[in-house]
């Protein structure tokens, strides 16, 4: 058993009887020749709503804390009344034995405990409302507060204690309402008639928790009880089915898409054949156009997601990824010397990686576009890349100096279909993300309006 603090000595000497008594089933009390309770055992303080972590000092605790109370005569013994946590008043029997050592010495008294009955409290007082014990309501998985007609908190229950990171001691008697302004200023008994919501930090700072408060009346509008509810993961999943649905429309949007722009080069490309056997000496000509034909097809598959750019059994090949970016950056070059855009490529020791070329495209593509678009004339733009042989992974990251992401936007950037531009779709980077995600990776973007933007995207092997 832990051991906790006691002024006396002799606890020390009974502490084997302390064990034994800690590990039975029944209930039991320890005094000393002085008659100074040394020791309540396990099951006891747990019926009581208490563990010895509470305890300091067990006499004290005894007489003061569990407001001993002796009732009447019982059989050998006294009637008792213990007051258990949450002002729960409970009825026991008890007996004293003495306990002697080798010798025949008396070395202290043991208390025999049986639970009697529970007491009621007062008629006004709110715990006379639940039947059962706080054990109860312990074990719900919403918090449960009851407050008087000032607000003070007269019950509190360990799930409400663990939602708002609130030790037991410290919300008892508080004000609820000046407890909740600390994280809503303007939160009143309105607000919660309205059954508004609060956030709350996590004690590590990590996280937030968002709790439902609902609000009752009691004991003709004397007593007030408010439910506290985490539903934190209800609204991740609420918003995980809207992306999913935006996902579902996308899709749907980009295979009617597909399928006319399918029907339309699949015409052109009949009538170039046509003419490609017309015009024989142009045949390199129109074999080219052709070509760009089935490319833009392939392109426009790949940017809207839908259909892989590898079939299914194909070996995936290795590319020198500096080499694959190099190329495609080719393409914004015109417009970046056109609007004095200046690209900085940082490019480190990547070795030959298994990744499909075409995705290194639409990341580049989508990024660096949206880079181009954000920075004024005369911006910058740094693009490096890293790998890490701890990670396995290429790390790619691209930096511009324009006018950065407002703070409402920038957790919602990689939903599909949200955009604030005006002839944006809202694809890019969510394409961007699931690219990531089909290569163990990550995609990541850090921004402050009016300073800039950088996205880092993690690359390993399929």
């Amino acid at each position: 058993m832990k051991s906790h603090k006691s002024s006396s000595t002799q606890k020390n000497s009974l502490q084997w009887i302390c064990n034994l008594l800690d590990n039975a089933h029944d209930f039991f009390v320890l005094k000393d020749l002085k008659g100074k309770v040394v020791h309540i055992n396990t099951r006891l303080l747990e019926i009581l709503g208490y563990t010895h972590e509470d305890v300091e000092d067990y006499d004290y605790f005894f007489h003061s804390v569990l407001k001993y109370k002796e009732i009447g005569p019982y059989e050998e013994g006294l009637i008792i009344e213990l007051t258990g946590k949450y002002n729960i008043r409970m009825s026991f029997g008890i007996k004293f034995s003495p306990i002697t050592n080798t010798a025949g010495e008396k070395v202290a008294y043991l208390g025999f405990v049986k639970l009697r009955d529970y007491v009621k409290g007062r008629l006004d007082y709110p715990l006379d409302l639940f039947k059962a014990s706080a054990n109860v309501l312990e074990v719900t998985e919403e918090g449960v507060i009851v407050v008087d007609g000032k607000f003070n908190v007269v019950y509190v229950n360990n799930k409400a204690c663990e939602l708002f990171g609130i030790k037991y001691v410290k919300f008892i008697n508080t004000k609820f309402l000046d407890l909740i302004k600390r994280y809503k200023p303007d939160f009143s008994e309105i607000s919660l008639l309205r059954g508004d919501k609060i956030v709350v930090p996590s004690r590590d700072g990590n996280e937030e928790r968002v709790l439902l408060l609902k609000y009752g009346k009691l004991m003709n509008n004397h007593w007030k009880i408010i439910i506290a509810k985490d539903i934190t993961e209800d609204l991740r999943y609420k918003k995980l089915m809207e992306q999913t649905e935006k996902y579902t429309i996308a899709g749907e949007f980009a295979a009617t898409t597909i399928h006319e722009i399918k029907n339309s080069l699949t015409s052109i490309k009949g009538f170039i054949q046509l003419l490609q056997v017309k015009h024989p000496d142009s045949f390199t000509y129109y074999e080219t156009i052709l070509d760009e034909v089935d490319r833009v097809l392939g392109l426009i598959r790949n940017y809207l997601g839908i259909i892989k750019s590898n079939e299914e059994g194909e070996e995936e090949k290795e590319i020198d990824v500096n080499a694959v970016i190099n190329q495609y950056l080719l393409l914004f070059e015109a417009e970046m010397v056109k609007k004095g855009i200046k690209l900085e490529k940082r490019f480190g020791n990547v070795p030959l990686m298994k990744i499909d070329k075409n995705h290194i495209k639409q990341l580049i593509l989508n990024i660096v576009q949206n880079s181009m678009h954000a920075v004024e004339n005369n911006g910058k733009i740094v693009l490096s890349t890293k790998y890490s042989p701890y990670l396995k992974k290429l790390i790619l990251r691209i930096a511009d100096n324009g006018g950065g992401i407002e703070k409402k936007h920038l957790k919602r950037v990689i939903e599909p279909l949200f955009t604030t531009k005006k002839d944006g779709t809202g694809l890019g980077l969510a394409i961007c993300k699931s690219i990531a995600d089909i290569y163990n990776g990550d995609l990541k973007i850090y921004s402050k309006k009016g300073k800039g933007t950088l996205v880092k995207v993690v690359l390993g092997e399929k």
